[in-house]
């Protein structure tokens, strides 16, 4: 593998992990998708189809409500999210994508497509849908809840994604 040393499980998930967000990045900002930095990404990520609370997007990534209030800021002035009433409570507020922000969702669908449809002629489709496979089944066992991918939330219909916020 590598000469007598085997990879850390952590390198494995890793390494690929960093080289997709590097190049999926890199090819947005080359699509024109320039204030879309590494940091602020993360909004765009976890950023559910219908908008989430920034209570609930810290929680996700882990970090202060305060830095995620930063990050959503940056996003917001440069036109990819605003701010809503949430329709379940008019007193809170969330955090949605504009026509912007989903144009840069449908961007970044079809940059990670093309990764995955290099990654396959690397490995080979069956080695591909090995590994997808295999992640999808550790995600599941540790108990996480998959929530779906870039291109899952971008072109599953209205009426599957159980909201009522219509999509650009």
């Amino acid at each position: 593998m590598n000469g007598n040393r085997e990879f850390m499980i952590g390198a494995l998930l890793s390494i690929p992990s960093f080289d997709l967000s590097a190049r999926v990045h890199q090819r947005l900002h080359s699509r024109g998708f320039r204030e879309v930095t590494d940091s602020n990404s993360t909004v765009m990520k976890l950023l559910g189809p219908e908008g989430d609370r920034i209570t609930d997007l810290a929680r996700k990534a882990g970090m202060t409500k305060q830095s995620m209030g930063y990050l959503v800021d940056q996003l917001g002035e440069a036109g990819y999210v605003e701010r809503a009433a949430d329709p379940r409570d008019a007193r809170a507020v969330i955090v949605r994508r504009t026509k912007k922000g989903w144009a840069y969702n449908r961007a970044a669908a079809e940059e990670v497509a093309k990764l995955q449809e290099e990654w396959t002629q690397l490995l080979g489709p069956a080695k591909m849908k090995e590994l997808k496979s295999l992640l999808a089944e550790l995600v599941a066992k540790l108990g996480h809840h998959y929530e779906g991918s870039y291109l899952e939330a971008v072109t599953r219909p209205l009426g599957q994604r159980g909201g009522s916020q219509a999509r650009p």
